[in-house]
């Protein structure tokens, strides 16, 4: 890896996600094209912001790209397939290789509203939406056998007055720049003339009409709302998952379609089960006669209770196996522990006098 993505958004290896997105969007609005017209280098350090960003701010990615970093082994901790992209090595980004308004409709929301500036192109077209993220925490049998949870997310959602589009009525595009966002002019220097483009002063670079622009999103599209969304968690979910939730995320500008929601999985310890594997661990208590003579006990697995077969002569500490009771065709895995009674009647301890006279 000849770049290192961290250094090149002047961030530490440790920085979170939002330090990350904050430096980003700082460096970002210094080099971007429109700050920068015509400058070359302004517009490849911009390309190669966009490329950094797109790796360390994909969970799944900055992982890949910090073990590579670190000449480890690829971590498998999580799923890899909706991440990235086939073919494509974790240190390495097909932003740079996108068009200046590609990367300005992938990344332009970013910048939006945070320094009281427009910097984006063709507001107006459609734009996808952001990818949001959050931490959930579920209980343990809930990630072993799946099931569905509920969250309340503040996010963008598609503006109800607009429909997302920015603006009411038809023919809404910015009739001095077409709805492109941006006006083009020609300069003289030195006897050479040469085309200079700049966002559009009479829509400030949205490509909408300004007298049709909706007052509720302030042509933006989306607005911030506090909605809920159910989660369904797969079978069989490890403590650290990331689970990739299509179309879930920020809602998208102008008819675009909507972000990803990222899904951090903290699983909640359990007081009776241990996982290991696809196999469950529990202890269960087992009277002293079963325990000699053998017999049935009663015991909790993840799916209800059962009877646990006890053979005759079983020592405390042995691991009796229930085939299938695990996560995922997997095994329960219960471990004996051997009651004594406390109060014992005079015939019991008589007998257990004998018993062990017997065995001495």
């Amino acid at each position: 890896m000849t770049k290192n993505h961290y250094e090149t958004l002047g961030v530490r290896s440790s920085a979170t996600p939002e330090e990350m997105k904050k430096a980003y969007r700082l460096l970002a609005l210094k080099f971007h094209p429109d700050k920068n017209p015509g400058d070359r280098q302004a517009e490849e350090k911009f390309r190669e912001l966009a490329g950094a960003y797109e790796i360390l701010s994909d969970p799944v990615k900055r992982r890949e790209y910090d073990d590579r970093l670190a000449g480890r082994a690829p971590s498998e901790a999580g799923p890899r397939g909706p991440f990235t992209e086939a073919g494509r090595a974790p240190s390495e980004s097909g932003v740079e290789s996108m068009s200046i308004d590609e990367i300005l409709r992938r990344f332009g929301g970013i910048f939006s509203g945070e320094f009281g500036e427009k910097i984006h192109s063709s507001r107006g077209a459609a734009r996808p939406g952001y990818d949001a993220e959050v931490e959930l925490e579920v209980e343990f049998r809930t990630a072993a056998l799946g099931g569905k949870v509920s969250v309340s997310l503040s996010g963008a959602v598609a503006c109800p007055r607009c429909g997302g589009r920015g603006a009411i009525g038809d023919h809404t595009e910015c009739p001095t720049c077409r709805g492109s966002g941006r006006a083009t002019a020609q300069s003289r220097s030195e006897g050479q003339f040469f085309t200079v483009t700049r966002l559009c002063e009479a829509c400030h670079g949205t490509g909408v009409d300004p007298s049709k622009e909706c007052t509720a999103c302030r042509g933006e599209g989306t607005i911030e709302r506090l909605r809920t969304v159910s989660i369904t968690i797969p079978e069989g979910t490890r403590d650290g998952a990331i689970l990739r939730l299509g179309g879930l995320g920020g809602a998208g500008a102008g008819g675009g379609p909507p972000g990803d929601l990222l899904v951090h999985v903290r699983v909640r310890p359990d007081p009776v089960f241990r996982r290991e594997g696809n196999d469950i661990h529990s202890e269960i208590p087992v009277p002293m006669a079963a325990a000699a003579l053998g017999g049935s006990v009663p015991m909790q697995t993840l799916r209800g209770r059962v009877n646990l077969t006890v053979p005759p002569g079983t020592s405390s500490g042995a691991e009796l196996r229930l085939r299938g009771q695990g996560i995922r065709g997997g095994d329960h895995l219960a471990r004996v522990m051997v009651t004594v009674p406390g109060n014992l009647t005079p015939r019991q301890r008589e007998l257990l006098e004998e018993f062990g006279k017997g065995g001495s």
